[in-house]
């Protein structure tokens, strides 16, 4: 129940449709001296509390939004002035245990930070799925210490943040550890009137105009094995270029197509041509491919959102193929697949415009229930047999200059995401230089261990790879 000091933030019909689970980013730092944590604790809570009275609402818990008719809406309710006393949700200190941790930070940077190790319950004091009904914390933070090391565990609730806002908010974070100079709250009524431009009016869409969404209520789809795996695929930034000259000299050849491929695409389009090889034993030929795209709809909207919208604005786009198309031929991955795929995934991010971009938040305002629009996704884009889902953070902090007392580096060593094995899912890790520069690309893969000891065997990408971390 609110009290009478209490603020309400509306969540728009883009916020109501994300997946509500937490979104977890860990940032690790050699740590020599122990004796220096208090100090670095200290600094870390005033700079949370800094950064917090700039955005009252993350400091808020997301909970039921009874007041509007809508079936499973949330809202945010806070206060503007965040009390000192953070909640122990908010913000906890840990000394790792032995059991908890059993690697000293250097071991730990040694064999590559390894997904297997980066255990939520540990890390993190914040359930993975917050449970319907309920208030939990719009945001959390966890300072874990492990001998010789400091892995920070920021915990972002889906419903109030994307990407992009999570990387603003960090942003913001270290320059307040930087700085001794607090600002004041000036964003909570910028944001609550930023996210009123989510909404859109219109004629309500038809529910199968929607590649990326199913919405026929059939079983969703299941996992393919009892277990299931993620690693860390390391591609140097030579090899990928080799790999966009040879798909360019390759599409040059197709004068009927022309399209600007980037790197990326390119990776994508090796990454999902591995993986239906891989797949391809339990499907049938003509069976249809889905490659999940997360796009940034600030820039794509007439007029375009701020960069530093505080929201959800991403949509996905599909790119589909057979999996004849993908996984056809015999011997080594083909540049001619990689080229198809990684011009299937150029031209479906290309189709995100204005329309599209409206046309979908049309159908989000128009359901009766927000949370079907995860169910939909899900089964349409079927991601532990024909699917992947691929999301780009690359641009989320790597570069931070943090400059915590006590660690040895202002950056961090580097990044992960907690433990999760959600087949199908495919990340660029945060990367030095972001979208640019020489530094190596790390990609988070989730699959079944089957399909991931075919996709990383030395002929399929152990041929391009320089190093994988499980």
């Amino acid at each position: 129940m609110e009290d009478a000091g209490s603020k309400t933030l509306r969540l728009s019909p883009l916020d109501q449709t994300i997946v509500r689970v937490y979104v977890r980013k860990l940032f690790g730092f050699a740590f020599p001296n122990p004796s220096r944590r208090p100090e670095a604790v200290k600094r870390t809570q005033q700079a949370l509390l800094a950064t917090l009275q700039q955005w009252p609402f993350v400091a808020g818990t997301v909970g039921p939004d009874d007041t509007c008719g809508t079936e499973n809406m949330l809202k945010v309710t806070y206060r503007e002035a965040v009390p000192v006393e953070l909640l122990p949700a908010a913000f906890v200190v840990k000394d790792l245990s032995l059991r908890e941790c059993p690697w000293t930070y250097r071991e730990l940077t040694e064999q590559g930070a390894p997904p297997s190790t980066m255990k939520k319950e540990v890390l993190s004091s914040l359930p993975e799925h917050p449970e319907p009904g309920k208030d939990y914390p719009a945001f959390g933070l966890q300072v874990n210490h492990i001998e010789a090391g400091l892995i920070l565990c920021f915990a972002f609730h889906h419903t109030v943040f994307d990407g992009m806002s999570g990387r603003i908010f960090l942003r913001a974070f270290a320059d307040n550890l930087r700085n001794s100079t607090w600002p004041s709250a000036v964003s909570a009524n910028s944001a609550a009137q930023q996210r009123r431009i989510c909404w859109t009016d219109g004629a309500q869409p038809q529910l199968d105009d929607f590649l990326e969404y199913d919405f026929n209520g059939s079983p969703l789809p299941v996992a393919s094995s009892a277990y299931n795996t993620s690693r860390i695929l390391t591609f140097t930034s030579e090899r990928l270029a080799q790999l966009k000259a040879a798909v360019s000299e390759c599409m040059a050849e197709e004068t009927e197509v022309q399209a600007d491929m980037s790197t990326t695409d390119c990776l994508c389009g090796l990454i999902w041509v591995a993986v239906m090889r891989a797949r391809s034993g339990r499907l049938s030929s003509d069976a249809k491919s889905s490659y999940a795209v997360a796009v940034n709809a600030r820039h794509k909207l007439h007029p375009p959102l701020p960069e530093d919208y505080f929201g959800n604005a991403v949509l996905h786009t599909v790119a589909t193929a057979s999996v004849s198309e993908l996984a056809a031929t015999e011997g080594a991955i083909s540049v001619a697949q990689i080229a198809l795929a990684a011009l299937r995934i150029r031209q479906a991010v290309n189709s995100v415009d204005n329309a599209y971009v409206r046309k979908r938040l049309a159908l989000f305002a128009s359901l009766p229930d927000p949370t079907q629009v995860v169910v939909a996704f899900k089964r349409a884009i079927n991601m532990p047999n024909t699917g992947l889902d691929f999301s780009d953070w690359r641009e989320q902090g790597a570069d931070l200059e943090f400059g915590i007392p006590g660690t040895t580096s202002s950056t961090p060593d580097w990044f992960r995401k907690t433990w999760s094995a959600n087949e199908g899912a495919v990340n660029t890790m945060p990367r030095r230089g972001g979208k640019k520069g020489p530094a190596s690309w790390e990609v988070l893969l989730a699959l079944s261990v089957e399909d991931m000891e075919r996709v990383c065997s030395p002929s399929e990408l152990g041929l391009w790879v320089s190093r994988i971390v499980e």
